[in-house]
């Protein structure tokens, strides 16, 4: 028990110091040191010598307990400033997960109509190209040359001579670049997971809401962990974007800050989009692999792999009539 006890202490000890404490210190550092250069001389590192050399030339700074108090208080406040990222790094996962609040709903309705347009036509340009695809293709098939007949030679992608038309694949990537499905969300994080649960629910005719809870107490502990260091990802993705809106505060008074703030939202919105992928994948992955186990746990015969039979199966049996 002690050991454990011991243990315990150091993860929280860790776990208090690298998400309170170092990134309150770091953005504490430089809201004060921008406060002294100020706009006019951004990087005069003099400005700030010279104050600490002030600082350290006052009376008070010798006292024990005025040293202890002023740490008290950066700690404080570090640890304070670190609690406000964690709680703007929730909305700002909201936000991104398209789960916008009322006053924010027409406008996300709005920004849904417009990706619904541009995945149409992308869509419908896809769908052209495979049709013109197949054409071709059964022209070619019903063209038999004859014997001494010369071969006809393939006609160009672009008689005109200017760019190639792009390739049904390129085509296809444009529209999943999109989404994976007709958008139903104002941001593209939202739908990748609701694309998990319309593949799903096309697939095996399973309704993902309901079967998730249960298929959850199914996986094996190294399911578990990879879903959850993806789930994790994504929230500390947010966190980080969340620092780098609080960053722009500082950028008030000194112009740098503002550099900061956007590097540091744009690479935590790439790792976003990176762990919501990998999300979505995992759990599509998990109904793939282990399916058949909540079938199978549910009464519902599956002897070889999970159709949408068994799916609508599970549906009926976890919505419970409804």
């Amino acid at each position: 028990m002690t050991a454990f006890l011991a243990t315990l202490g150091g993860k929280l000890a860790d776990t208090w110091l690298s998400l309170l404490v170092l990134p309150g210190l770091l953005y504490l550092s430089v809201a004060a040191a921008g406060s002294v250069l100020g706009h006019r001389d951004p990087f005069g590192h003099h400005l700030l010598i010279d104050r600490i050399d002030t600082l350290a030339g006052t009376p008070a700074t010798h006292s024990p307990g005025t040293v202890v108090l002023v740490a008290a208080l950066v700690l404080a406040t570090s640890a304070g400033a670190s609690r406000l990222a964690g709680a703007l790094g929730g909305g700002v996962e909201r936000l991104w997960l398209g789960d916008w609040p009322r006053p924010l709903r027409p406008a996300a309705r709005a920004l849904t109509r417009r990706r619904v347009q541009r995945w149409s036509a992308a869509d419908a340009r896809y769908r052209q190209a495979l049709t013109q695809r197949a054409l071709r293709a059964a022209a070619e098939s019903r063209a038999v040359p004859g014997p001494d007949a010369p071969d006809s030679p393939s006609a160009p992608d672009d008689p005109a001579g200017g760019t190639p038309a792009p390739t049904t694949a390129e085509l296809g990537e444009a529209r999943n670049l999109i989404a994976l499905s007709r958008p139903a969300r104002p941001t593209w994080m939202g739908d990748r997971l609701l694309a998990a649960d319309a593949r799903v629910h096309r697939a095996y005719a399973i309704d993902l809401t309901s079967a998730w809870p249960r298929l959850w107490l199914l996986l094996p502990d190294t399911a578990h962990g990879e879903i959850q260091a993806a789930r994790t990802a994504l929230t500390a993705a947010a966190r980080r974007a969340a620092w780098g809106l609080l960053y722009v505060l500082p950028a008030l008074w000194w112009w740098p800050a503002a550099l900061i703030a956007a590097v540091t939202f744009a690479g935590a919105w790439r790792q976003a989009r990176l762990a919501v992928h990998e999300f979505a994948e995992l759990v599509e992955a998990a109904v793939d692999l282990h399916g058949r186990d909540l079938a199978t746990a549910l009464g519902i015969p599956c002897e070889e792999r999970l159709t949408a039979v068994e799916g609508l199966e599970i549906t009926r049996t976890l919505r419970k009539g409804t």
